[in-house]
């Protein structure tokens, strides 16, 4: 399964539920787990983002709706992620066309 990390940083709001409780980890599983994803890390973090979520999903069309659900709910100021890949078939290809490719200053 494609494996996913998500930052986001809370609105006023989202950050309201927090204080007020709300178990965000619980309710992340509860996202993924409908997908058919699974949960592996969640954690608040000090910085740019209030958290960061590592987590597997069936596919980038099941994390694009997770995405879209997050940002509906309005809990964020900005939410993203980055897809996980494996890097030895993207070297192999630009092996291939670097071999091909004759650059425009050549």
């Amino acid at each position: 399964m494609p494996r996913f990390y998500m930052m986001g940083t809370y609105s006023a709001d989202g950050m309201k539920g927090i204080v007020g409780g709300s178990d965000r980890a619980a309710a992340v599983d509860a996202v993924v787990k409908a997908v058919g994803g699974s949960l592996n890390h969640f954690s608040f973090t000090r910085g740019e983002h209030d958290i960061i979520v590592d987590v597997e999903a069936p596919s980038v069309a099941s994390m694009m709706g997770v995405m879209a659900a997050v940002r509906a709910s309005g809990s964020f100021e900005s939410v993203s992620y980055l897809e996980c890949i494996d890097m030895a078939p993207v070297v192999s290809k630009a092996q291939t066309i670097s071999a091909s490719y004759k650059p425009a200053n050549s």
